[in-house]
């Protein structure tokens, strides 16, 4: 079946007969159990690709972003030749890691004994050198990854053989192609921020819109209320997607000529398996990449990135960022409460499995499925 065909939006009512109307929740032990949480950090983000961030956010030669991608500590750093590049991010001496948070730098310099790094990983400085065996440390380079810029945003893997993602978020590009959104501008960014809560709670709370009339009173909720939901497509392995859509009365302007009717009230939501969410409308998009740190912690990458469209045309478009993205914080801060008290409501550990509306929250268990499908669990 074609694209086309295959991933056309359906009214609001349409997907429901298609959905079984008792739908079950992980057990509370799927955010709290430490061992299964060790195995998902090697079945799953070990195993498939993994977003880490826009690359818009690191657009010069030098130019450098730190991540994880399950508990191992990478490196993606913009190259001379424009490409990225991402590296384990430890040293080959004695596994010091070299770089911390994000920046620019001209190389990567160990700050134990200051091995010298080239942007592209080649070791090219070992104060000290005649201590060593040339044998031992000629030709050493850092560990080089699989890394892919795709949408605007980059993808990382451990694994060299996966299927691109450019074929593996093919239907979800389609859906999105009017957006543009590897043109959109990375106006915001924030590269940490902790939230006390197992990562799949996180995403389940961003690829659900149930919640958005209940939780977001101060934010995106009188906007973009739960009873405006219109349902994705089911049945992809690599994401998901609806419409958390606008009101009549708080439809954007609209700057980009390329949208049709639709297009200029859905406000999309779509989770990228398995750690990234994107929320598209047709000015911004708010985007959050997960790194999970423990059983309870993860960090939450977060943005949001202007449509260059509205950039070029909007008379003051500082302000208007600026009025964006305390809406989003605003919004951001509404969701982190209820998933930090989804957390500690799960460490009761109850046996019991909660429930799931069908059809609002069948989102979650596709991203459950997928889940199963890479960690058996």
């Amino acid at each position: 079946m074609s694209p086309s065909k295959q991933f056309n939006y359906t009214l609001n009512q349409s997907l429901a007969p298609n959905i079984p109307s008792r739908m079950l929740a992980r057990q509370q032990k799927t955010f709290t159990d430490l061992d299964l949480f060790a195995h998902e950090m090697t079945s799953i983000f070990d195993n498939d690709w993994v977003m880490v961030g826009r690359s818009g956010a690191i657009p010069n030669p030098g130019d450098y972003m730190t991540a994880s991608l399950g508990a191992r500590p990478i490196i993606v750093m913009r190259q001379q030749d424009g490409d990225l590049r991402t590296m384990a991010n430890y040293c080959l001496h004695r596994y010091v890691k070299l770089l911390e948070g994000c920046g620019s730098t001209k190389s990567i310099v160990c700050p134990y004994h200051c091995w010298v790094y080239k942007l592209d990983g080649e070791l090219v400085g070992v104060p000290e050198r005649e201590g060593f065996r040339a044998g031992d440390i000629d030709g050493l380079s850092l560990e080089t990854l699989a890394t892919e810029e795709y949408l605007g945003y980059v993808f990382v893997a451990l694994r060299q053989d996966l299927l691109p993602v450019s074929e593996r978020l093919k239907n979800l590009s389609y859906i999105l192609k009017n957006f543009e959104l590897d043109r959109y501008e990375d106006r915001h960014v924030v590269h940490e921020e902790q939230w006390n809560a197992n990562w799949k709670l996180i995403y389940h709370n961003f690829i659900e819109s149930y919640h958005t009339t209940y939780t977001h009173t101060k934010s995106i909720g009188p906007a973009n209320p739960t009873k405006l939901v219109e349902y994705g497509p089911t049945g992809d392995p690599n994401f998901t997607i609806h419409s958390n859509s606008y009101t009549h009365e708080h439809q954007p302007a609209i700057y980009n000529p390329q949208l049709d009717e639709n297009e200029h009230r859905r406000f999309y939501v779509a989770g990228v398996f398995p750690n990234g969410l994107v929320a598209v409308e047709p000015n911004f998009v708010w985007w959050m990449a997960l790194e999970p740190k423990s059983v309870d912690q993860t960090n939450a990458r977060w943005g949001v990135s202007f449509s260059h469209h509205a950039m070029q045309t909007i008379p003051d478009p500082d302000k208007f960022v600026k009025e964006i993205v305390n809406v989003i914080e605003i919004a951001t801060i509404e969701d982190k409460e209820m998933v930090e008290r989804m957390q500690a409501g799960a460490n009761f550990g109850s046996d019991k499995s909660g429930l799931l509306h069908a059809p609002l929250e069948v989102y979650i268990k596709e991203f459950d499925d997928y889940v199963m499908r890479l960690s058996g669990h």
